[in-house]
């Protein structure tokens, strides 16, 4: 989840390893009569990565790349080479338009779709109800295949004028 949130290993290692010297430090802090465990830390780790990313007001993740590099395989490749550009390239597309979402609908989709949580128990980790869950994964699947839709649009008229 931290890494889904930060999209940068170290800074998730350091954000989950922070919120376990916390816990050891102040077990108190959960409460098992209000929530499952695995609910409650979920919640302390988006929390922790929404205000690593806050303290760092220009953070950019080490991993991310800008898609104005990739360029439309030459006819010389391989096929598979072609097949393995197209891949990172929408990777690298998807990955973008999920870090442009607000944070509530990025912090639904991750919990969701990359850590398969059911709604129920992400609508208690955000403190919300499970249609606002439903509703801000719509409304971020939208955000995500217009982003991606833009960018192919832009990679197009990239690679036909060149």
């Amino acid at each position: 989840l931290a890494f889904r949130t930060l999209q940068n290993a170290s800074d998730a290692e350091d954000v989950v390893q922070n919120a376990f010297i916390k816990l050891w430090q102040k077990p108190t802090a959960w409460d098992g009569e209000k929530s499952k465990f695995t609910t409650w830390f979920y919640r302390v780790i988006i929390n922790a990565c929404h205000d690593h990313i806050r303290k760092n007001k220009n953070y950019v993740s080490a991993e991310e790349e800008v898609l104005d590099s990739m360029v439309e395989p030459n006819s010389s490749e391989q096929a598979s080479l072609e097949q393995s550009q197209t891949d990172s390239w929408r990777k690298k597309s998807l990955t973008i338009a999920i870090k442009g979402l607000p944070t509530s609908q990025r912090d639904a989709i991750n919990l969701v779709v990359y850590l398969a949580i059911p709604q129920k128990e992400v609508a208690e980790i955000m403190g919300l109800n499970v249609k606002a869950v439903e509703s801000l994964l719509v409304r971020a699947k939208r955000a995500i295949s217009d982003s991606v839709q833009a960018q192919s649009r832009s990679l197009n008229v990239m690679t036909s004028v060149s």
